[in-house]
């Protein structure tokens, strides 16, 4: 550990408000998730108006509403379970905690299951609507980089899913308090100590983790006193942000305004190549949140998968291309 380094400590607070009901309260994390869906659909309604997506303006809303409940909600969930929560905890821990899956409110939720559920909505959707399922999927690659990017400034406004371990003089160096949860009792004995000597709180009188958050958002000095025992981390939710985000979607929306007559399948195969390499090379800032396969993550060997799949997606949009050289 590094005491007394004059390092930035994460404070920030995942409720916006809370509401009259208990439990209840408005979160940074699913206004994230509400603002990217409303901005996804947004640029899809403007490519559509324009002729550049397949699905038709007055039919958007409702196509839109199915991928964000089934596609990354259900999906993006259901892949945190099956990739990750459930590895990690077994089914006796699911036969203890069996409504986990459903308390989205608390953070969890797989990229990786998002985009193959997202898919298979896009292929059901295409297929009985007769459209081009190569298609209907390059519209969603292009906005999906926008959910990613909100999604991944939740995760740093939660203070979760951090980065690994760097040097106290990195100037990107911060340290996040959610640490506590994983020092060695002996050191989290230590901290408990000196955040009780800081704030003259009974040890005993925190309770669990979220009170100890809290008094930490809420008290610079037991801030202090818990920052003593943290490592300096790097921002990799930030790294991601941008990465997985922001970059992928400004590339792929330049290339669909330019490339008007762009073969279908074109921008989910760049989808796929890019998100995989972004996502390959943020995971090396990224501390595993799972067990390591040898040297590689969890997240980078799911990510080869995308690759895969934007290999199938390049082929469908190689003989598109043929056809239409051909007729």
């Amino acid at each position: 550990m590094y005491p007394l380094l004059a390092l930035y400590i994460h404070h920030l607070d995942p409720v916006i408000v809370n509401l009259p009901i208990d439990h209840l309260a408005l979160r940074w994390y699913g206004l994230a998730y509400v603002t990217g869906f409303v901005l996804g659909y947004w640029a899809l309604l403007q490519l559509s108006k324009r002729g550049l997506y397949c699905v038709e303006p007055q039919k958007l809303g409702d196509f839109i509403t199915l991928v964000c409940l089934v596609g990354v909600i259900a999906g993006g969930r259901l892949g945190e379970f099956f990739f990750y929560w459930l590895p990690a905890r077994g089914w006796q821990g699911f036969c203890n905690d069996p409504l986990w899956v459903f308390r989205v409110w608390e953070g969890g939720m797989a990229s990786h299951g998002g985009i193959a559920a997202v898919l298979l909505v896009a292929v059901i959707y295409a297929w009985r609507r007769r459209l081009s399922i190569p298609g209907v999927c390059d519209g969603l690659a292009i906005v999906c980089p926008i959910g990613l990017f909100f999604g991944r400034v939740a995760n740093f406004i939660n203070g979760e899913l951090y980065g690994r371990i760097c040097s106290p003089d990195n100037p990107l160096a911060m340290k996040f308090p959610l640490e506590y949860l994983e020092l060695p009792d002996s050191l989290r004995h230590s901290a408990d100590v000196a955040m009780s000597r800081a704030t003259g709180v009974p040890v005993n009188g925190w309770g669990n983790f979220e009170q100890i958050a809290e008094l930490c958002r809420d008290n610079d000095a037991a801030r202090e006193a818990l920052g003593n025992f943290l490592s300096p981390r790097y921002p990799s939710q930030l790294f991601e942000a941008l990465g997985e985000g922001l970059i992928i979607f400004l590339v792929l929306i330049s290339l669909r305004l330019v490339w008007k007559k762009a073969p279908a399948g074109i921008f989910s195969a760049l989808f796929c190549f890019l998100y995989a390499a972004a996502r390959i090379f943020t995971e090396c800032f990224r501390e595993p949140d799972a067990p390591m396969w040898g040297s590689i993550t969890r997240g980078q060997y799911l990510s080869f998968a995308v690759i895969a799949l934007g290999v199938v997606f390049l082929v469908a949009a190689l003989r598109a291309s043929c056809r239409s050289t051909n007729a």
